[in-house]
C-alpha cells in the first residue's frame, strides 16, 4: 500500500462518524491525511509483511442500544462495537488490492465461503 492511497481513503471520511476504543475521530484522519498517510502506510505494509494487525486495532466498544422504547431487562438491548475508524480504513484498502487481484473470479453476489 502506498502513501497516496492510504492519504485518499483517509480523505473519503465522513466526519461525523464515532470513534473506536483509540480515540482517533474520522474528522482528524480526514484534517491530518496528508500528515499521517505516511506513518499509517508503514505501519499498515509492516503488518501485511508479519501477517499481523495490532493490538489496539482489534479492540473495540461494546455499547448497548434499546431495541424498545421501554426497557424491561438486558434482552431489550442489541449490542453495538465500536471499532477503530484506521482499522476499518486499512480493511478498505485490503478489500480494494484483493478486488483488484481477484477480478470476475468472485461472484459480487457471493457473501460468504
Amino acid at each position: 500500500m502506498d502513501e497516496d492511497d492510504v492519504r485518499q481513503i483517509f480523505l473519503k471520511q465522513k466526519r461525523r462518524k464515532a470513534p473506536g476504543p483509540d480515540g482517533v475521530t474520522p474528522a482528524c484522519l480526514r484534517t491530518c491525511a496528508d500528515q499521517l498517510a505516511f506513518i499509517f502506510s508503514q505501519i499498515f505494509n509492516r503488518s501485511l509483511e508479519l501477517c499481523e494487525v495490532p493490538a489496539c486495532f482489534k479492540r473495540s466498544t461494546i455499547i448497548p442500544i434499546p431495541k424498545k422504547p421501554k426497557i424491561t431487562g438486558l434482552n431489550d438491548y442489541r449490542p453495538v462495537a465500536l471499532t477503530s475508524v484506521v482499522m476499518k480504513k486499512f480493511e478498505r484498502l485490503v478489500l480494494a488490492y484483493l478486488k483488484n487481484i481477484t477480478g470476475p473470479l468472485l461472484d459480487p453476489l457471493q457473501f460468504a465461503y
